[in-house]
């Protein structure tokens, strides 16, 4: 049997207890509020066991952010079970080892196989990175029937991390404005603003909407992703580069924008670098 990757914790699947399910509204449209707020500083959460959920729409940058996440973590000898939750997408897998993905594309199929991914990730006190596709229909269904899903995490040695990706569309924010009227509030929640949508200044729409701020106001901790130009980004997708390996496979041109863009993302990353597994 080949030797799992460093980092890379397999998936096994266990058993479940059916839980009773539940409706909740979708949240009202709201005006946009621009007052800006002081955030407290990030939550500390050093030595503890972290699931990471990656939300947002389609192609705003997830994988991306999922493929750092990873490296960065195995760079420091961090573990955890790595988890592609769109039934759809796949794409994760060509930059990643063992990556635990839904045995099919239905979906009451792929709500059962997050519920005992994160079941499998309390009983044996792992971390976990999970890319939920867009539109994470797979956490709005669990969330449908545990909208608690935060605390039972929390009672079980685990941390639930909402990292929520957004580009400069405002319509970028639906998935966050659902998941949080859904019930899912971590203490430990990043509003990730990706550059490769634009400018920063652009982003004075998505920061004004009513959903932003409240999250904001309630302890989320707002970053900026750097934007990694468009021809070293196309040459790591094409080769199934890993970000941290460029500099030994590619030309020193797209070598130095990778490096660079690396650097970027830990000094904005900064703020919360104890919500990395660990």
């Amino acid at each position: 049997m080949d030797q799992e990757p460093k980092g890379v914790v397999a998936f096994r699947p266990s058993g479940r207890t059916v839980l009773p399910s539940s409706v909740l509204p979708m949240p009202p449209a709201s005006a946009a509020i621009r007052t800006l707020v002081e955030t407290p500083p990030a939550l500390d959460l050093s030595g503890k066991r972290k699931a990471w959920f990656l939300i947002g729409r389609g192609r705003i940058g997830k994988t991306t952010l999922a493929r750092w996440l990873t490296e960065t973590m195995d760079q420091h000898g961090g573990t955890a079970v790595i988890a592609a939750a769109d039934p759809v997408n796949r794409s994760l897998r060509q930059f990643l080892d063992n990556v635990a993905e839904p045995p099919s594309t239905d979906p009451e199929d792929v709500k059962n196989w997050l519920r005992d991914l994160l079941q499998y990730q309390m009983e044996e006190q792992l971390n976990s990175i999970i890319d939920l596709g867009g539109g994470n229909t797979s956490l709005s269904a669990l969330l449908a029937e545990m909208p608690d899903l935060a605390e039972v995490l929390g009672q079980g040695g685990v941390e639930a991390v909402a990292c929520h990706v957004i580009g400069s569309d405002p319509h970028d924010c639906v998935p966050l404005a659902v998941t949080e009227a859904e019930g899912f509030q971590p203490k430990a929640t990043a509003i990730v603003l990706n550059e490769a949508h634009g400018r920063r200044d652009r982003f004075d729409q998505v920061l004004a909407q009513a959903e932003v701020r409240a999250a904001i106001e309630r302890g989320a901790v707002q970053l900026w992703m750097p934007r990694l130009s468009g021809d070293a980004a196309r040459q790591c997708d094409a080769n199934s580069w890993r970000y941290y390996q460029v500099r030994d496979k590619a030309g020193p041109f797209t070598a130095s924008a990778v490096q660079t863009w690396l650097r970027r993302m830990g000094e904005e990353f900064e703020p919360i670098k104890t919500w990395l597994p660990e």
